[in-house]
């Protein structure tokens, strides 16, 4: 991940990874096919961070919906404070690799609250499949981070997290509310 700051992601060889964490090549290549499949599996602690969030997070009474995106304000300051590693990522060969492993880690968490709100409510006439509504909601976060992270002087952590909710809200609301 320094690596990233210093050189384009495209132009860094296996070798400069190899160097800079003093690793031999083969102890590399027993462990990971290429560095993409090395940053995938750097990525995974985000997963970890969004379960972790997620559990902590304690809904308004009443709206215990909110709780299915109680891990954007966790993750916008993970994003803050890793933002220039973020920043060097975007527009690179790393962005698709990163938007997978970030996509997949908030969906399997919001699937199972979108999920266990359906079951709450026996919704089964919502015009908006449990699909549908996760990946409105990972898509639309994920589009407000990059927005975010590529801003000049981007608003705190909680300004934005605060904006991703009045976004999404009103959506989550008229499903469940």
């Amino acid at each position: 991940m320094s690596r990233v700051l210093e050189k384009k992601y495209e132009s860094i060889t296996v070798q400069e990874i190899l160097d800079r964490a003093d690793v031999g090549r083969s102890t590399f290549y027993l462990h990971f096919h290429d560095k993409d499949e090395l940053l995938a599996s750097g990525l995974h602690n985000v997963s970890h961070l969004v379960r972790s969030a997620q559990a902590a997070f304690e809904a308004p009474r009443g709206k215990s919906y909110e709780r299915i995106i109680g891990f954007s304000l966790a993750m916008f300051e993970h994003a803050y404070e890793y933002r220039a590693v973020q920043r060097a990522m975007l527009g690179s060969d790393a962005e698709p690799i990163v938007r997978r492993q970030i996509h997949g880690a908030l969906a399997a968490v919001i699937g199972q609250e979108v999920k266990r709100e359906f079951q709450k409510r026996q919704r089964i006439d919502c015009p908006v499949s449990p699909e549908l509504l996760v990946h409105f909601l990972v898509s639309t976060f994920i589009s407000v981070m990059t927005w975010w992270l590529n801003a000049r002087n981007p608003v705190p952590p909680k300004n934005i997290d605060a904006a991703y909710r009045r976004l999404v809200m009103p959506c989550l609301a008229s499903i469940f509310g």
